[in-house]
């Protein structure tokens, strides 16, 4: 290899560590901008539709203007408490080893109380103050609802998603667990097979499919750790179950696994192969 290339590839593994280290950054910039850029468009869509249904009476004393004015304040107050009252619900049940449901419906019984006073407020703002318990009572049970509607919402339209791109920190920590398994689609199920390193992505092969996960190589390694799998070539691992045989086709050696396809192995890894009978 001459100078010239060896100047290459030294720049390319140079400009790769760079963009490695940028990773982690780049996506947690991601997971927040999507979770917020969901959260407000799903925010604009409630107020969207009550302004223009006018429930509970309020098109009879407010006008256009006044009706984005009242729910966008009665939605997005109560939007923040429920996301706030709900999520310590969940992770409360979910440490206790109970149902996420349970924290769900729990959280937004609780997050009721305070998102009723926030309605109350705003009734006696606008000249119709609640004075009856009976009232206050109905009042209490259709923010309860509202409250557990988009506890569910959240949890299964906006949060579930953005945590198969960012494994919980606590799987990191459970024994015997494998955190990548978590960045799965639930339709590719978990039976692992193959992890191949492309460009900023990580593609998983499981048996039922592929996906691409925006993740370093290096992270998704220490993350299947746990499996019983090797690193086989410096873009490839491989499960254990995976391999079916090897063959040798113009002085490199390949592996050959149950869904057809065939990975290379580097020489650095082949002694480490040939222990466990690999190749």
């Amino acid at each position: 290899m001459g100078t010239d290339d060896c100047n290459r590839d030294s720049a390319n593994r140079a400009g790769f560590s760079r963009d490695a280290l940028r990773l982690p950054f780049t996506m947690r910039e991601l997971r927040r901008s999507r979770r917020f850029r969901s959260h407000v468009l799903a925010l604009v869509a409630a107020v969207a539709v009550m302004a223009y249904l006018a429930p509970f009476g309020t098109g009879a004393f407010l006008g256009p203007f006044g009706l984005v004015g009242y729910w966008s304040a009665a939605i997005g107050v109560n939007w923040l408490i429920a996301v706030a009252v709900i999520s310590f619900s969940v992770r409360v049940m979910e440490k206790a080893e109970k149902p996420s449901w349970t924290g769900t419906v729990i959280g937004a019984l609780a997050a009721a109380v305070p998102g009723t006073g926030v309605v109350f407020l705003l009734e006696s703002g606008f000249g119709r103050a609640i004075e009856s318990a009976g009232t206050l009572l109905y009042v209490y049970s259709c923010v309860a609802l509202v409250m557990l509607v988009v506890g569910f919402f959240v949890s299964r339209l906006i949060e579930e998603p953005l945590r198969r791109t960012a494994a919980p920190r606590d799987a990191l920590r459970e024994p015997g667990g494998a955190p990548f398994l978590e960045r799965l689609a639930p339709s590719l199920g978990r039976e692992l097979l193959h992890l191949h390193m492309r460009d900023h992505y990580v593609e998983a092969h499981t048996a039922k499919g592929s996906e691409l996960i925006l993740l370093r190589f290096s992270d998704a390694l220490r993350e299947v750790d746990r499996l019983d799998g090797m690193q086989v070539h410096r873009s490839h691992w491989v499960a254990a179950r995976a391999v079916v045989g090897a063959s040798r086709r113009g002085g490199r050696t390949r592996l050959r696994l149950v869904n057809g396809a065939e990975v290379p192995v580097s020489r650095t890894f082949a002694p480490a192969l040939k222990e466990r009978g690999w190749i």
